[in-house]
């Protein structure tokens, strides 16, 4: 199958799930649905102060989720998974999911959106409408798979949601931080190592996080925690420790299209004053063994124009990188997206594609009077929190 045949496949199922989504959500009142979306975006935002723990108890907001939120979380997550799939880094055959704190399943369709079916899915979330409407919205789609619904909190025992069998591919999608202060890794850290026992030997742990500052740090600091006792597929290539942690203002994030959304979905978007072409998230790509990858750059910054008007780029090898213009950039680095691989891209390479390459020992400074795309300057809207799944009830 070519690459473009799999990106039209995938893009057309996401789209399959939006249009899904607002027909579900439409169909719980007679109300418009764009004014409870616009009231849980500023909730999310503006006037998160506002906000009530167990929010998705209200009705309104709870199909607002539904309707809107969850094809962004179908889109971001199924994006990540289609990059690392196109990188090498998935199985390839139907996997069996596990879902931690999957809400309407939003993780587990992302899968499904990516393989086109799935062997078996196992979700676990302390909210069983919230299952349940997942469970509807797979029907709804055509996703026909065996799903195992478990109502449980994930800083119980986990024997209450463990799965039946090991499994492929486990995803915990915005549910890290929730289950701890963020300076606080260790019920993060257990949680991943736990449920990772569970893997089959080739499985994989997903994790996806909003792509603001302190989340994604904090993903980004989970990952140095876990370095040389399991494996770091993406987004990182190889460097022992992650090089913007170095300093208090840079984090690492990827940017997902979301451009074939229905009709039905543009229309709720731009009702609701909230359109968007392209989504930003924060993911980490773990396996219990094998090598991490030490080709290949990782651009985590977009163009940047210097004083002197130099274009620059930051990108991550096994160290921090500096792609540099003539003054101008190379086509092929300018365009790649914010988590695109440059290929040929290791440390010691002196040119790619008419871009210079600078080591940097130290975490980056951007060039004096530098504009457009410093890394972590685009970071994802907020509004992809999830309830608590730990100590708080909704």
């Amino acid at each position: 199958m070519r690459v473009s045949d799999l990106e039209r496949q995938v893009s057309a199922r996401v789209a399959a799930v939006a249009a899904a989504c607002v027909d579900a959500a439409s169909a719980l009142h007679r109300s418009a649905l764009a004014p409870d979306v616009a009231r849980l975006s500023a909730l999310f935002t503006r006037e998160r102060g506002a906000r009530q723990r167990d929010y998705m108890r209200d009705p309104a907001l709870r199909r607002a989720y539904l309707g809107f939120f969850v094809p962004h979380n179908v889109a971001r997550i199924a994006g990540v998974l289609l990059r690392a799939q196109l990188e090498g880094a998935l199985p390839t055959a139907p996997p069996r999911v596990l879902d931690l704190g999957a809400g309407p399943l939003s993780a587990s369709l992302a899968a499904w959106c990516v393989w086109g079916t799935l062997r078996q899915v196992t979700a676990v979330d302390l909210s069983r409408p919230a299952l349940e409407y997942g469970a509807a919205l797979f029907k709804a789609v055509g996703a026909d798979c065996p799903i195992d619904l478990r109502d449980a909190p994930l800083d119980g025992p986990p024997q209450r949601f463990r799965p039946n069998d090991v499994v492929d591919v486990i995803i915990a999608a915005n549910v890290l931080n929730e289950l701890s202060d963020p300076r606080d890794l260790g019920p993060r850290l257990r949680c991943v190592q736990n449920t990772m026992a569970w893997l089959s030997p080739e499985g994989r742990f997903l994790a996806i996080e909003p792509a603001m500052r302190v989340e994604a740090r904090a993903l980004m600091a989970l990952r140095d925690a876990v370095v040389g006792t399991t494996t770091v597929l993406s987004p990182c290539r190889g460097a022992p420790r992650c090089p913007l942690l170095e300093t208090r203002g840079d984090w690492c994030h990827q940017d997902i299209a979301f451009a074939d959304r229905p009709p039905s979905y543009r229309a709720l978007e731009r009702a609701a004053g909230l359109p968007k072409d392209h989504l930003a998230v924060a993911h980490l790509l773990l396996a219990r063994r094998g090598a991490s990858p030490e080709t290949g750059l990782r651009v985590v910054g977009g163009v940047m124009v210097g004083g002197d008007g130099v274009e620059r780029r930051y990108a991550c090898g096994r160290t921090l990188v500096t792609l540099q213009g003539r003054p101008r950039l190379a086509k092929d680095i300018a365009a790649v997206v914010r988590g695109g691989i440059l290929a040929d891209g290791a440390d010691g390479i002196d040119d790619v594609g008419g871009g210079s390459v600078r080591d940097d020992a130290t975490a980056p400074t951007p060039p004096r009077g530098a504009r457009r795309g410093q890394i972590g300057r685009e970071g994802g809207g907020p509004g992809e929190r999830r309830p608590r799944q730990g100590p708080r009830r909704r």
